[in-house]
């Protein structure tokens, strides 16, 4: 995947679904702005992506980036 940064607009992808602390909140489909992305867990990334008034901390894998390079 294309690195992401903050301001990047993404989509979530149907892994999101399986998130049992935000199942009711977050579904696949929905568009949310990186607002972080310098947290680590495990030496992985996790981004801050701020959908619908609400910041979700998800992995590389359950976010798309969706904007086309130019």
């Amino acid at each position: 995947m294309e690195k992401l940064s903050n301001g990047d607009l993404v989509i979530t992808l149907p892994k999101v679904e399986s998130i049992k602390a935000v199942m009711r909140n977050l579904r696949r489909g929905m568009i949310g702005v990186i607002v972080d992305h310098s947290a680590k867990f495990n030496e992985v990334v996790v981004y801050a992506v701020a959908i619908d008034g609400n910041t979700y901390w998800l992995f590389e894998d359950e976010i798309k980036k969706l904007e086309e390079k130019c």
